[in-house]
């Protein structure tokens, strides 16, 4: 049958799409206005999560004092004066991190919440996958008196172009742009920043920080950190080369090594303690 022989009803078919397309934008709204956006759901946590369809609390952030982020001084002095200029309603940048995985580049971001909660900081995370809401949900937001701070955790243009697209829209200062209370921090890997070299997208970001790759030196003192934040002593010579060969089995060293280290060799310690315990209760 040729396709010129259908007998459709052309007024009623538009008639069925404009529907669907009314509802769809309907269910778009009711996933922002529907929110519970009053002063108890911002008074309870300082750090949210995007899922979609609206904001969830992060009630257990694992932060970690920037004082404590070894080698990289810099980037938390530059990223501490950005967000205090921001949370004073003086200009502040967007922010762009590039650095390798396991590095630590959210956690230079997560570690300003401390400081700046009592001074009115919110953060929220979007993963790269929600991307394409982001346009939506900076609208939202500007309509809370409180500064948010929107960690964009590794972006990646060539994987998500419609995201990005997204991000630069409101980096852009387009028709929607980013309001006065809130500013982008993007995280994003060596490998994906290498893609933006022809976008220039980079160009979008104030402030741009690399988070360097960790040297020996710098690698056990962020485990010798984080062993005495479990409550597990100093490290000893043999403990240190544990270590060092835990990173070379893995990625090298980074703060993600080193946390990996530092579970395991605290765990491990603490489950031979308890079995000597039991073996001689009386000591």
């Amino acid at each position: 049958m040729a396709f010129d022989d259908l007998d459709i009803d052309w007024d009623y078919l538009l008639e069925r799409l404009e529907r669907l397309i009314d509802l769809g934008e309907a269910r778009l709204s009711r996933s922002f206005d529907e929110e519970n956006i009053d002063s108890e759901l911002f008074a309870g946590a300082a750090a949210f999560y995007w899922q979609g369809d609206g904001l969830r609390p992060l009630l257990d952030v694992d932060l970690l004092p920037l004082d404590q982020l070894v080698g990289m001084e810099r980037q938390c002095t530059s990223i501490e004066k950005n967000t205090a200029h921001f949370v004073s309603a003086v200009p502040a940048h967007h922010v762009l991190i590039r650095g390798g995985r396991g590095l630590g580049k959210t956690a230079l971001v997560r570690g300003l919440l401390p400081r700046f909660v009592p001074q009115g900081l919110r953060m929220v995370e979007v993963r790269t996958g929600q991307l394409h809401h982001l346009e939506a949900l900076v609208r939202w937001l500007q309509e809370i008196p409180l500064y948010f701070v929107v960690l964009c955790e590794d972006i990646e243009p060539a994987a998500n172009p419609e995201g990005y697209q997204s991000l630069l829209a409101v980096l852009n200062r387009g028709l929607i742009g980013c309001p006065d209370n809130v500013r982008l921090y993007a995280t994003m890997t060596d490998e994906a920043a290498e893609a933006l070299t022809h976008g220039r997208g980079e160009d979008y970001f104030g402030l741009w920080l690399d988070v360097p790759q960790l040297d020996e030196s710098a690698y056990l003192q962020v485990v010798a950190n984080l062993v005495a934040s479990y409550g597990c002593g100093v490290l000893d010579a043999a403990v240190q080369q544990a270590a060092l060969r835990w990173a070379e089995q893995r990625h090298g060293f980074s703060g993600l090594t080193a946390e990996q280290f530092a579970v395991h060799y605290c765990a491990e310690r603490s489950m031979l303690l308890a079995q000597q315990q039991e073996e001689d209760p009386e000591d």
